[in-house]
């Protein structure tokens, strides 16, 4: 039951930095998305390294973010999912 409410936690989280890289003025995000979107994929299959590997490679290219307080966001999320790698 908990491995469930974490991965539905971590999915969730997924999906908001999606949303928040889906903005308009983020256009060119377009690979951070699909670092986010693999992310999600992974961790709904339960690839843990492939997960983990998409994570930091979405957090590598933030950069791509122009707002600051949207790029602040988003990296927070990810080094919170990052740091969950020992109870993912």
């Amino acid at each position: 039951m908990q491995q469930s409410t974490d991965t539905n936690q971590a999915i969730e989280s997924i999906d908001r930095m999606i949303d928040e890289v889906a903005d308009a003025r983020e256009s060119e995000c377009e690979l951070l998305r699909e670092h986010l979107e693999s992310a999600r994929t992974s961790r709904l299959g339960e690839m843990t390294d492939e997960y983990q590997l998409a994570l930091h490679l979405a957090m590598e290219v933030t950069g791509c973010i122009t707002d600051p307080q949207r790029r602040r966001r988003v990296e927070e999320a990810l080094r919170a999912l990052i740091a969950e790698k020992g109870r993912a």
